[in-house]
């Protein structure tokens, strides 16, 4: 077992983390940015630098294992901190691929799984419009996405140092999410299917069960435990799916505890960042099945006062610590019942109440 834990970032997924190893009695530290919240004020053990060679290599001296908040990292810095002998989990191998959307697709069509139709965008790209435009490295929570109506209004990506995949425009039936779980030693395990609701290529709700045929629950997992497998990931991984006229498409691919798992702390066996921990500890992974039907609404933007806020029974509110601004996530409220419908209509009325500042 390893005893100290490095995590490097500081937002909402490592507060989350922080709090689950307070329970498992880990020894916790986290690397963050001067920008970040989340994690300050919250952990003891927090080490503020950038995110360069010589300030994680101040921080591994002070871990035994690094993980990962997010994807952020560069992957040159994360390779040679290895090739310095600094234990990183997941790999940077495998963070390469996931940072990557054109790298994600290309392992995606070498295990033969169905994605959206794409092309990497050049000035010679021929391609059916409309399509969806997205940054190969760096977008989240909605940026890095252009839903793209004419060529024209290629030029500009075109003419960026970011580099850009188009892809398919498909009519999406539903959306899911996977979460795998992997052992250093090559044990995966996974959380059933959730269902996730996007708005603006942000996650806005998840829901679970998901409500699609038993078949497709079967194949997201087999895929998304094949990706892990081939991957050699550690850790959660979060794979999200297209389910389109009864089939899976694959869409993205995420080394790390992910929003579509928060429903975990309070609707499953283990939470997420419970067995993200074990996993990167060494440690015996607990049993991944849902206990209860659950919903999770993220709360984006500027809350206001909320210290009035009564909460309705079987919902919990979780608040980040962090600056309210348009389009970012500040909290979520989970809600429990028994249905998937009747969870996430309990907690859009929490939400409700929230906002209304009732």
């Amino acid at each position: 077992m390893s005893a100290r834990i490095g995590v490097i970032g500081g937002g909402q997924l490592a507060r989350m983390l922080f709090n689950e190893a307070l329970n498992l009695d880990i020894d916790i530290s986290f690397l963050v940015r001067p920008t970040d919240e989340g994690i300050l004020g919250r952990a003891a053990q927090v080490q503020v630098g950038e995110l360069d060679v010589e300030s994680l290599l101040r921080f591994s001296e002070t871990v035994d294992v690094i993980t990962f908040e997010h994807e952020l990292t560069p992957i040159s810095v994360l390779k040679e901190l290895e090739d310095r002998g600094v234990r990183l989990l997941p790999s940077s191998g495998t963070m390469e691929v996931a940072a990557n959307k054109l790298a994600q697709r290309e392992l995606f069509a070498k295990l033969k799984l169905a994605v959206p139709r794409f092309a990497k965008l050049n000035a010679d790209t021929v391609f059916e419009f409309p399509c969806i435009a997205k940054a190969i490295t760096g977008g989240y929570d909605g940026r890095g996405v252009r839903w793209i109506n004419d060529p024209s209004e290629l030029t500009p990506l075109i003419e960026s140092e970011t580099p850009w995949l188009l892809e398919e425009l498909l009519e999406v039936d539903d959306e899911i999410a996977v979460l795998t779980v992997s052992t250093p030693d090559g044990e995966i395990t996974s959380y059933p299917p959730v269902r996730t609701i996007q708005r603006d290529g942000i996650c806005v709700e998840v829901q679970w069960p998901s409500g699609v045929a038993a078949d497709l629950e079967e194949r997201a997992q087999a895929t998304a435990t094949a990706i892990a497998r081939e991957l050699g990931s550690v850790g959660v991984l979060a794979v999200e799916f297209f389910v389109v006229a009864g089939k899976l498409y694959i869409n993205e691919i995420a080394p790390r505890v992910h929003n579509s798992g928060h429903l975990t702390i309070e609707a499953a066996s283990t939470s997420q960042f419970e067995n993200h921990l074990r996993a990167v500890a060494g440690l015996p992974l607990g049993p991944t099945e849902f206990t209860t039907p659950a919903a999770m609404i993220n709360l984006i933007g500027e809350l206001g006062p909320i210290e009035e806020y009564q909460p309705f029974p079987r919902t919990r509110l979780h608040l980040y610590g962090k600056e309210g601004r348009p389009g970012r996530k500040v909290g979520h409220i989970t809600a429990t019942a028994t249905s998937a419908a009747g969870a996430s209509q309990l907690a859009h009325r929490a939400r409700e109440r929230i906002v209304n500042h009732e």
